[in-house]
């Protein structure tokens, strides 16, 4: 009897062991702390707090401009005589471009002249007066022969040739104000309450993609145009450097600074989730995760500051799967790099650091 029942126990004994195996793993997670949960955390990116910097722009699309390009008219109608200059030349503010046949108003301009200076010797004061302005109008008159330029720059075009007859409605050259260079763009209105003149820009043309050439916001107009049923407001950005790459109409791509945080604790936008009106975060800790509430502030597409709740070196989770919402809306997505190719705490650095 005593053997029988030995050999019945066996089984029993074998079926617990089995048993007590299959639980070890749960049971020593929860005794450890979650080991489950640690090798899960593991597998996530996170982020290291940090200090950076949060910058929010406005982009918009516009043409290089010059600061002035005019058409040059003589004042008067006429043969031209000389042409001074040529595409491509450098000129002085005052400097003579090109002069009609002019013989006509030199010769009542002399006449004139003599006139007054006799008038001078012996003439009665309205004698005087009245030779002194027929001089004057004599000389206004041979001074409409003569084109000048009315600012220092460089001659664009050429339209005349000596011989040919002008009118004043005829350009006869144009030149260009080189000193400076703008870009207008048009701004949506929703947008327009933050531009304002004097903030910081970066210009990229389309011509030179590779480099980032500083503006400054110069002007906002006081009217909105409206076209295809979208209401914009024209904005002009400055270039703060002229090089010799610049050429009007080229297509120019803008970014107005509009706010900026420096210097302030950041984490990627992505670590951010929304419950209503509460933002939390996943923090790390010795393996572990928990929510954090966080005050925030500024953020851009990639970045957000955090004015309460977290502390330099703290480690978060960097794509936050926990939560009511990603704070990432439409108009952010897509702004920066995804975060899920990076390792464990090797999150890129923050801008400005």
């Amino acid at each position: 009897m005593r053997r029988r029942k030995w050999w019945i126990a066996v089984p029993a004994m074998l079926a617990a062991v089995a048993v007590v195996v299959a639980l070890v793993p749960q049971v020593r997670g929860r005794l450890v702390g979650g080991a489950e949960e640690a090798a899960g955390v593991a597998s996530l990116p996170t982020f290291t707090v940090r200090r950076g910097s949060v910058v929010q722009t406005i982009s918009a699309t516009g043409n290089v401009q010059p600061a002035r390009l005019v058409d040059l008219r003589f004042g008067t109608q006429g043969r031209v005589k000389e042409v001074l200059v040529e595409a491509g030349d450098r000129v002085e503010a005052g400097q003579v471009l090109a002069v009609l046949d002019n013989r006509q108003q030199e010769l009542a301009y002399f006449q004139a002249r003599n006139a007054y200076e006799i008038a001078r010797i012996d003439g009665a004061p309205n004698t005087v007066r009245e030779r002194e302005i027929d001089m004057q109008l004599a000389q206004d008159a041979l001074e409409q022969t003569y084109l000048r330029a009315p600012f220092a720059g460089v001659i664009t075009a050429v339209y005349v040739e000596p011989g040919e007859t002008v009118t004043t409605n005829e350009a006869a050259v144009q030149l260009m104000d080189d000193s400076s260079f703008l870009v207008e763009v048009a701004v949506d209105e929703l947008d327009i309450a933050r531009v304002q003149v004097g903030q910081p820009a970066a210009i990229r043309l389309d011509a030179d993609p590779s480099r980032v050439r500083p503006g400054v916001v110069e002007r906002v107009s006081l009217v909105a145009n409206m076209e295809g049923g979208v209401v914009t407001v024209p904005v002009t950005v400055r270039f703060l450097e002229v090089d010799p790459f610049l050429r009007p109409g080229y297509t120019a791509t803008v970014q107005i600074t509009v706010a900026e945080a420096r210097d302030v604790i950041v984490v990627p936008i992505d670590a951010i989730w929304e419950n209503g009106p509460v933002r939390t975060v996943t923090r790390v800790v010795n393996g572990q995760t928990e929510t954090v509430p966080v005050v925030t502030g500024l953020s851009d597409d990639r970045w957000v500051e955090i004015v309460e709740g977290l502390q330099v070196g703290d480690e978060v989770i960097a794509l936050n799967y926990r939560g009511g919402g990603s704070m990432r809306t439409p108009s952010t997505a897509g702004g920066g790099p995804g975060f899920g190719g990076f390792p464990r705490g090797m999150m890129g650095p923050a801008p400005g650091r």
